[in-house]
């Protein structure tokens, strides 16, 4: 069971730059956890960033596109699509 993010939590996600899904399985819990994908499509959101293909698959089932994805999938990969995305911002 996933324990549901209250409100000033999910205030707290808002405010940070990128949110990090490293599986499919990150990306249904912290939806489960935080209201839905519906909360995260409008608004002032971080920006999404998956570790892979799959990965961003889950995201777009969910209505959610990726703004960022690894060229390599594993953990330093993501670290780089990273520094990239934020070093191009």
């Amino acid at each position: 069971m996933v324990e549901t993010l209250d409100a000033q939590q999910i205030e707290s996600v808002r405010g940070v730059d990128y949110l990090t899904f490293t599986s499919s399985s990150t990306v249904r819990n912290f939806l489960a956890a935080a209201g839905g994908p519906e909360v995260w499509r409008e608004g002032d959101r971080p920006r999404l960033a998956s570790i892979g293909p799959v990965t961003s698959g889950t995201l777009r089932e969910h209505g959610l596109e990726p703004d960022v994805e690894a060229t390599h999938h594993h953990i330093d990969g993501l670290i780089e699509a990273l520094v990239a995305d934020a070093g191009a911002r």
